[in-house]
């Protein structure tokens, strides 16, 4: 039960920079989507390329298809065993109307209709989008309006409106592209972020993709035999902000910090950036293959930040990773880093 209340808890955040020399075109952004498998078109043009349909009007069914993508559900959309009172679905659109009608996300069009053939408009779209983010139609916007919040979030560029009368799926691959780089509701962490770390596609694919992630080394990036002096750095500045919160600084833990360097090491040696490593084994079992042994335990990991003070910074401003750091009931702590990528270990033994 302790590791699953952790497991929930781990947090990640990565400094990245997102570039753009020009907006995109609709094929632009349906490629981009397809190498990150969340766009895969409708059969394959004569030259072998992804037939996007992009100057079609999208239907009900395709919008909900792509929240869930979006959501990063589709293989738990698949696996599940879904109820909907509606009786016009077709068969491979079942996986995804079932998910998103028991999570709340849809009503369907009646008692028994979801009208899935039917076209979906801009203010429905950016709806399930926004949805996407946690933001709540009613609440946090209005369904009819639903441009209003998608331009301020960037999501949309004021293109659409009360007036808009075409609205086709190249337009869908642009705004979903684009919500990529949104953040969560009252959240510092992208929709792109939490999709990589939840393993819907990969680092490789994200760059290719064009959301670029800067790991380069620099001149504020230390030499292998000078890393502990980071390290060390990092472990000072976390027990300030300890100490300013009114908590007891944490004791530095050898073990620990050997532990969470290896990390950082295997992340840049296999280019992947997750607190589980491709061969499956959490922080957890890190630990305890160590012999390390705990009460409570919990990881940050961050990407890009160049000296102890960025990335301290990053952690500070993101919840979840604000929250490791100022958590009362640690009592240790283990820090690495390796070019650019760093790792925190939290452990109480009280």
């Amino acid at each position: 039960m302790m590791r699953k209340i952790l497991s929930i808890a781990l947090a990640i955040v990565l400094c990245l920079s997102l570039t753009r020399a020009v907006a995109l075109t609709p094929a632009d952004a349906a490629g981009k989507l397809h190498t990150l498998g969340l766009f895969l078109g409708e059969g394959t043009n004569r030259d072998g390329t992804p037939n996007f349909a992009l100057d079609r009007a999208p239907t009900r069914n395709e919008a909900i298809t792509m929240l869930i993508r979006l959501l990063g559900k589709e293989p738990e959309a698949h696996s599940g065993t879904w109820t909907t009172p509606f009786t016009d679905l077709d068969d491979w659109a079942k996986p995804y109307v079932g998910y998103a009608f028991a999570n709340g996300l849809t009503a369907g069009t009646g008692a028994t209709t979801f009208s899935g053939g039917e076209t979906i408009t801009a203010a429905q779209y950016i709806t399930f989008v926004l949805r996407a983010l946690g933001y709540e139609s009613g609440v946090d916007f209005e369904w009819d309006r639903a441009w209003i919040l998608s331009d301020n979030l960037g999501i949309t560029d004021g293109r659409f409106g009360s007036r808009t009368v075409v609205f086709l799926r190249g337009d869908v691959a642009q705004i979903s592209f684009d919500a990529l780089s949104a953040n969560f509701k009252n959240s510092n962490t992208a929709l792109y972020i939490y999709l990589l770390d939840a393993g819907v596609f990969t680092m490789s694919a994200a760059s290719a993709a064009g959301l670029v992630f800067d790991a380069s080394p620099s001149p504020d990036t230390p030499p292998a035999d000078q890393a502990s002096d980071f390290e060390r750095r990092v472990f000072e500045l976390t027990n300030v902000e300890r100490v300013n919160h009114g908590l007891d600084p944490l004791i530095w833990h050898d073990e620990l910090a050997s532990i969470s360097r290896a990390h950082c090491i295997d992340m840049t040696a296999r280019n992947y950036f997750s607190h589980n490593c491709p061969d499956g084994l959490s922080p957890f079992d890190r630990m305890s293959n160590a012999g390390i042994t705990y009460r409570s335990a919990a990881e940050n990991i961050a990407s890009g930040q160049r000296t102890p003070e960025q990335v301290v910074e990053s952690w500070m401003n993101s919840p979840g990773h604000r929250a490791n750091i100022l958590n009362g009931s640690y009592t240790h702590l283990g820090v690495g880093f390796h070019e650019n990528r760093w790792t925190q270990k939290f452990i109480g033994v009280n």
